[in-house]
């Protein structure tokens, strides 16, 4: 639960007369259909993800950090389910207050649990740009920087910071049931401060969640975007996978600031409405407009195999394989000794075949460098090229 709410919730004769069947399709259409059927394909999504990306997850920085960001997004989806679709398909079955009880668990706990995720799943988007911005800009230092150790330690630092971080929002409130049965929350002494809604609520809590992770992905963007064009003299597979790596790069921080940017305008509608809770449940005027920042979030968390799809052509086939059960198979009569003949010079050709699938297996290292730099395209998406 949001720390400016006053956590008082009053029956009265009022809202026993409320006409509640507006807000109970609501709740069904909006919160189990529709975002029910986002999280649904999210999580199918962030799961063929995984199995597309996680075998080469080790040989690149990038693909590792595309594998974190995929499991932050499905806990974030499955704390929503929770709430959401859930508590939906309950006022739809039983009435809208008999719901009551599982809506103000929601908001006072499992919400917040989301908060936590959409915060890590910040931080490694983050992470991600990072990366793509070593390697396309400080490609002298890709490989020092660029490697799955330095994800991971930054991962979990940062996972831990955001646990810190919101921790105390689950102590600003406690559940305290009524002779009725009903759950109420009921507020800490410390929400009413004024200094404490001011610093941490909305300065440090926007700066943390919003401003420095919008800001800092728009300026690896942009820099990202410039050096690519003063680098467009390149082979033209270079620029192609460069074009790709543009467009996922572009596509993911456009729906990142969209999607993020329905909180801080929750918080000035916050400041205009008050009693903001009143406004905001059913009969209220922003009612409507309740669910919108949530679902932001999902669409956030839900998009990004969308992206892959769209811009990544070496994820389309690697999809195509699974979907379809298919292998790549080399013309017959190849051999590896083709392989040598037709190798770069200044490469040596390590050919494995295999007489029962017929496939043959090839990688090339290059004289002049012991490993390419973390991050180069392995026939994957979004991961950097140099």
């Amino acid at each position: 639960m949001d720390s400016t709410t006053t956590g008082n919730f009053e029956t009265s004769s009022a809202s026993d007369m409320l006409n509640t069947k507006p807000c109970i399709l609501y709740y069904f259409i909006f919160g189990t259909l529709v975002c029910g059927l986002i999280i649904i394909v999210g999580l199918v999504g962030n799961v063929l993800s995984l199995i597309i990306l996680g075998r080469q997850r080790k040989k690149s920085s990038t693909i590792h950090a595309l594998c974190l960001l995929a499991v932050a997004d499905s806990l974030l989806l499955i704390a929503y389910f929770i709430s959401g679709p859930v508590i939906g398909a309950q006022k739809m079955a039983h009435g809208y207050y008999d719901a009551m009880n599982q809506g103000v668990f929601a908001s006072v706990y499992i919400n917040e649990g989301t908060r936590i995720f959409n915060q890590v799943s910040a931080l490694l988007t983050m992470i991600l740009m990072w990366q793509r911005y070593v390697a396309v800009c400080l490609p002298h230092k890709a490989k020092q920087l660029c490697t799955v150790r330095i994800v991971n330690r930054i991962a979990v630092c940062s996972s831990v910071m955001a646990l810190a971080f919101y921790l105390p929002n689950f102590f600003l409130y406690s559940i305290t049931t009524s002779e009725e049965g009903m759950f109420y929350p009921v507020s800490h002494p410390l929400v009413h401060n004024v200094y404490f809604q001011i610093i941490y609520s909305v300065i440090l809590t926007y700066l943390v969640s919003y401003i420095i992770p919008v800001f800092s992905l728009l300026y690896m963007s942009v820099a990202i975007l410039r050096s690519l064009k003063s680098h467009s003299n390149r082979s033209l597979n270079s620029q192609d996978a460069h074009r790709d790596l543009t467009k996922s790069s572009i596509t993911i921080v456009v729906i990142f600031v969209i999607c993020q940017s329905f909180q801080p305008i929750r918080r000035v509608l916050m400041w205009v409405y008050d009693p903001f809770l009143l406004h905001y449940m059913c009969g209220g005027d922003l009612f409507y407009f309740s669910g919108v920042p949530h679902f932001g979030l999902l669409v956030n968390s839900s998009v990004n195999f969308a992206i892959y799809i769209l811009f990544a052509k070496g994820f389309r086939r690697k999809l195509i394989a699974i979907l379809t059960n298919r292998n790549v198979v080399a013309p017959n009569g190849s051999s590896a000794t083709s392989a040598h003949a037709t190798a770069p010079a200044g490469t040596s050709v390590v050919g494995t075949y295999s007489t029962t699938s017929k496939v043959l297996t090839l990688s090339t290292t290059d004289r002049s460098t012991t490993m390419a730099p973390s991050g180069s395209w392995t026939d994957l998406p979004n991961v950097v090229q140099q």
